[in-house]
């Protein structure tokens, strides 16, 4: 802009922004809520000192910038100064401290955190099911170790390693004496089917050959090659093989017993290569399936330290033409990804800063040059790692700008929270647009692709749709500090419409177990074998049951919550691996707290009737499994009766939420 075309003064919305403005009433900026655009009286403001280069290359890149001060007129304006709105923006944004009696070990968790959403809708039904309208909050200090909802639920299983893990690490059986040839090859070749089209970091020649050379006679000086590696390839296999047509095989005890045998310790004491950046991203991915979130959050930040210290994230490493160099960018941008959703799913800071980072994205590469790995369509063509990194972005901006406590210095910070929601929430609707046709999660009449795509698709779905949970779940959270919705409206700030929020974070939930079942039971049946979607699925599942919470007399829209509730079950129901457990057991677990939170709802007679009558599971499920009309995938866990009791959500955790696995 030229100088003779400055506007003489800005509006305040656009000061607070550090925006351009054209000076108009509204400004371009205001144009979606022109009640905002307001510019000061007197004096035409002084210009503020520049800071110097030097100063900003100083600035934390991840922290946004001091709040200034500003005197808008909000409606209505007592706001401005009300202390108890800002404590629970700020209780909003706490997180929970978790800690293991018996050994001492911490973990703290965000709030973004599935740990901590699980611990609020606890909260939220004890308060209804209780004569107190107060509940606890999260910024009190606590005298027990493990927060009083994750306790119940016995959720602190999965957040620190049971009392057996390790006892296969001392093990020195020799795997090739006991695994059956035929019994490796199944593991191979499930997980190049169901993992590598969302990990695609490996050469599926340079397993097989590996896995050849393990079965040579053994020589003296010569070393198998890429042993960890292909140990872990086989325990990830083992967790995703379907062998519905063999003998029943114990896989999730070769799964364990060559996890145990892959050690990271030798890793972390030799100079960083890119075998030990995938052998990291193996352990997260395996951690995943095992809904051991934290782990895979640990896995993922070394990983992303081996990066970095190769210089992977840097354009002057990575650029080239050449095959290799592609598959470098493929591996960073595939360590980004799954870093950047694994941290916003456990509510803690991520690793990697965008301003640090020029290596570009990975283009498509011409797929003739080896027509013996037929699963190298995944790192060839490259259109999912570059809509999950554009995601993995925006999940990093959400953590902070959202999420973190900086986010809200005052009440009128809440502004500049709204606009980052609404930027966000475009983003990700210019990245759905940005898909080839065979990754269109939102059409369900797209014609089934390959199995590698129908994974990518149902994976990028997943996420896009976690993120605009996470991008509204402020509103839905905000409304159980009041006795409904309507009451919140009356002190929203900023013209935050929450009732639409609220609606934009269940739409986002139903979207996400609709995907599901439409991949589970027509596209794509074999992906019921990855058990890191479990956690997404109960992710939406919980959104859902907690906008029950808030329905009260509204029985028509809870039947509809309701009926994608059932669906998510079923969904559950199918998953082969979940954890420690299985999907049949999720499902029972869930069918519990779904009766929970209609009993909790308030008023909930004209509701409950109307529920129990289109969903009998809600009122007569514990004495045996039920099973599910016109479904056609049998009944649920033959053993419900060791469930009975308190609520056993073992399974609920964080988990991309797939990505990555975590529970939003």
């Amino acid at each position: 802009m030229k100088s003779q075309d400055r506007v003489p003064r800005a509006c305040e919305h656009c000061r607070a922004r550090k925006i351009k403005c054209n000076g108009e009433q509204p400004c371009n900026a205001c144009l979606k809520d022109p009640s905002r655009c307001t510019y000061r009286t007197g004096s035409v403001r002084k210009r503020k000192r520049r800071q110097t280069k030097d100063q900003l290359a100083r600035a934390p890149a991840t922290l946004l910038p001091a709040a200034t001060p500003v005197s808008i007129d909000w409606s209505p304006s007592t706001l401005l100064d009300d202390p108890v709105h800002y404590k629970r923006q700020h209780e909003l944004r706490a997180g929970i401290g978790v800690s293991n009696p018996k050994t001492g070990n911490f973990q703290f968790h965000g709030p973004s955190s599935g740990f901590t959403f699980l611990q609020r809708v606890y909260q939220r039904i004890h308060r209804s099911s209780s004569s107190s309208r107060e509940s606890e909050s999260l910024l009190a200090r606590r005298s027990c170790s493990v927060p009083d909802g994750l306790q119940k639920w016995g959720m602190e299983r999965f957040m620190f390693s049971a009392e057996t893990d390790g006892d296969l690490r001392r093990m020195q059986w020799q795997t090739e004496a006991f695994l059956p040839r035929a019994l490796g090859d199944r593991f191979i070749e499930a997980y190049f089917k169901i993992i590598h089209p969302q990990m695609s970091v490996l050469v599926y020649s340079e397993i097989r050959d590996a896995w050849t050379q393990m079965w040579e006679v053994p020589q003296s000086d010569r070393k198998l090659k890429n042993q960890e590696i292909l140990f872990m390839v086989l325990a990830l296999g083992a967790r995703v093989v379907n062998l519905k047509d063999k003998e029943p095989e114990n896989v999730e005890g070769w799964a364990e017993h060559f996890s145990s045998r892959a050690a990271e310790g030798p890793i972390f004491l030799q100079e960083p290569s890119v075998k030990g950046m995938h052998l990291m991203l193996l352990k997260a991915m395996y951690s995943l399936q095992l809904m051991r979130q934290n782990d895979a959050y640990l896995y993922l930040g070394h990983a992303t330290r081996i990066a970095m210290v190769l210089g992977l994230h840097r354009s002057q490493v990575t650029d080239g033409r050449e095959l290799h160099m592609h598959r470098l960018r493929h591996t960073f941008w595939t360590v980004f990804i799954f870093e950047r959703i694994s941290s916003v799913g456990m509510g803690r800071p991520s690793a990697l800063s965008d301003n640090q980072i020029d290596t570009a994205y990975p283009d498509d590469f011409p797929s003739s040059f080896d027509n013996d790995d037929i699963y190298q369509a995944p790192s060839m063509e490259c259109a999912w790692v570059r809509a999950m990194a554009e995601m993995g972005k925006l999940a990093d901006r959400i953590s902070v700008d959202i999420y973190s406590p900086a986010s809200i210095k005052g009440i009128t910070d809440l502004a500049a929270v709204n606009q980052t929601v609404l930027e966000c929430d475009a983003a990700l609707q210019r990245v759905s647009r940005s898909l080839p046709s065979y990754l269109h999660f939102f059409d369900e009449s797209v014609p089934i692709g390959e199995d590698w795509q129908e994974i990518q698709r149902i994976s990028l779905g997943v996420i896009y749709y976690v993120l605009r949970m996470l991008l509204y779940r402020p509103a839905l959270v905000l409304t159980t500090f009041f006795s409904s919705p309507a009451e919140a409206q009356q002190t929203a700030v900023c013209g935050v419409d929450i009732q639409a929020s609220i609606d934009a974070s269940t739409a986002a939930a139903r979207n996400l177990v609709n995907l599901a079942h439409d991949v589970y039971f027509r596209r794509f049946p074999d992906i019921r074998y990855d058990g890191a979607l479990a956690s997404f699925l109960v992710s939406a599942t919980m959104t859902m049951l907690y906008d029950v919470l808030n329905l009260g007399t509204e029985p028509d829209r809870a039947r509809q919550t309701f009926a994608v509730v059932e669906k998510g079950i079923r969904c559950l129901d199918e998953i082969e691996h979940a954890g420690y457990t299985t999907g049949k057991a999720l499902s029972m677990d869930l069918m519990k707290v779904a009766k929970q939170a209609v009993q909790a709802a308030d008023p909930v007679v004209d509701t409950n009737q109307v529920l129990v009558d289109s969903f009998p599971w809600l009122d007569n499920w514990t004495d045996q499994p039920y099973l599910f009309q016109d479904s056609g995938i049998g009944t649920l866990a033959a053993d419900a009766a060791m469930l009975m009791g308190e609520v056993n959500c073992l399974w609920l955790n964080n988990g991309f939420e797939s990505i990555p696995g975590c529970l939003y």
